[in-house]
């Protein structure tokens, strides 16, 4: 090649094409241009970057200096990214999501065809400009309070939020948003995968809707039912008073005149054997007499209606004391209080079966009564010191007639609640707690 004119080198074609490149580097401007050169064979083409550079001496174009670069393999990358980024923008128009890829300013740099049909936007109208869409106000300050958690750490934020689509209906969208950062973490880019869930959403409305209807009617009826309750306990306890006055009035006046009539027979018996019949029937009217005030009082207790619940524990105390020989000490803390009549029945029934538990099963020769209240609630507690109980609450669930299952249903009538505190061999306290306010509609 030394010698010969570039033409000869690299043939008049080629010459002929480069010639404004070679006019324009002896003028002095560098020249910079691609070319296709087909291998010696002439089996494939090759892509080459060809750089002209004047050679100045002196102030003055000697020549030039001719630099190509084979750049086959970065031109096949290149084409193959095409192709790839072809793909990929197909893959992207297909879909029924709303996809879009933003810069960190907010930029557009990519919408789908299905964002542009969903907000009626142009791809001319979004691509390097910002554009927000029209999101429900009360939406905004949690959507921009989400995206600030967008980190290396935590390169994906999802969210939920309404917008108007283009026809102005208000609609459910999930917002799949992904960061892109730079080594720095700094963040370049956000992808969002955006889908409609306004069926999902007004489902779970109605769901939800159904659930607070339910749970409405389940209020309702358990209010119903705990109006019930409240009803039957004062059915009951005005059936325990009509019995009381009945046994009273009725059987107790009975062997009362009984016990008169043997007293005016006694002096008439002469015999010893006589003698000693009489006072015997008389002895078992005596008893039977004792037993029938002792029920009366138990079934309703006058002292319970006529002087109240706290009158009325230290009336049950000193009963229990006498039947079971339990020194059962009441304690009050001497505030005002004013019950409910069914409060102080369900209270005063509480704390006689919880006494009765003692005697049968604490094995102890002590217990305590004690009534408390503070701003909202009254409180009564059972202690005793006897062997305990190791499962408390087993024993609570298991229990029949009016034990403890029946006590916790009870207060729970009243909106209260039941405490339960046993240690083997320390013993067991029970502590019942109602609401002072009592609703009687």
């Amino acid at each position: 090649m030394p010698g010969k004119h570039i033409r000869e080198v690299i043939g008049e074609e080629r010459y002929l094409a480069n010639l404004p490149y070679i006019e324009a580097v002896l003028r002095g401007e560098a020249q910079l241009f691609e070319r296709e050169i087909p291998s010696p064979d002439g089996r494939h083409m090759r892509h080459s970057l060809t750089n002209y550079i004047p050679d100045v001496v002196n102030g003055e174009v000697c020549g030039f200096y001719v630099l190509v670069s084979d750049v086959t393999v970065i031109k096949e990358t290149e084409r193959r990214l095409q192709v790839s980024e072809a793909r990929y923008r197909a893959v992207l128009e297909d879909q029924t999501e709303l996809i879009s890829r933003l810069r960190a300013d907010g930029g557009f740099l990519f919408v789908n065809e299905a964002y542009c049909r969903f907000f009626g936007r142009k791809r001319t109208e979004l691509i390097g400009r910002r554009w927000h869409p029209v999101t429900h106000p009360d939406d905004l300050p949690m959507i921009e309070q989400a995206l600030t958690r967008l980190s290396r750490d935590c390169p994906v934020v999802t969210v939920e939020n309404r917008v108007f689509a283009a026809s102005g209906e208000l609609r459910w969208m999930q917002f799949v948003n992904r960061g892109f950062f730079d080594a720095a973490g700094k963040l370049l880019e956000i992808q969002s995968v955006a889908r409609d869930i306004s069926e999902r959403k007004a489902a779970e409305a109605q769901a939800r809707l159904a659930t607070e209807q339910l749970e409405q009617r389940v209020a309702e009826r358990t209010e119903q039912l705990r109006k019930l309750a409240v009803d039957m306990t004062l059915a009951e306890e005005k059936e325990r008073q009509v019995i009381a006055r009945d046994l009273h009035d009725d059987l107790g006046q009975l062997l009362h005149v009984v016990k008169i009539k043997l007293e005016m027979l006694m002096p008439q018996q002469t015999t010893e054997d006589g003698e000693s019949l009489v006072r015997q029937i008389d002895h078992l009217v005596r008893d039977a007499s004792s037993r029938v005030r002792s029920l009366t009082a138990q079934l309703s207790p006058p002292v319970l209606e006529r002087l109240g619940l706290v009158p009325a524990l230290y009336w049950l105390a000193a009963e229990f004391g006498d039947a079971y020989g339990i020194d059962i000490q009441v304690l009050d803390d001497g505030l005002p209080k004013q019950f409910a009549p069914v409060q102080a029945f369900i209270l005063f029934r509480c704390a006689r079966e919880l006494l009765v538990n003692v005697a049968k099963h604490a094995a102890c020769s002590e217990a305590q009564v004690e009534l408390t209240s503070n701003e909202a609630s009254w409180v009564l507690h059972v202690r005793d010191s006897g062997k305990g109980c190791p499962d408390l609450d087993a024993a609570a669930a298991a229990g029949g007639g009016f034990g403890l299952s029946s006590i916790r249903e009870r207060i729970a009538y009243l909106n209260g609640q039941t405490r339960y505190r046993s240690v083997p061999g320390e013993g067991s306290e029970v502590t019942l707690s109602i609401p002072q306010r009592w609703e009687t509609d």
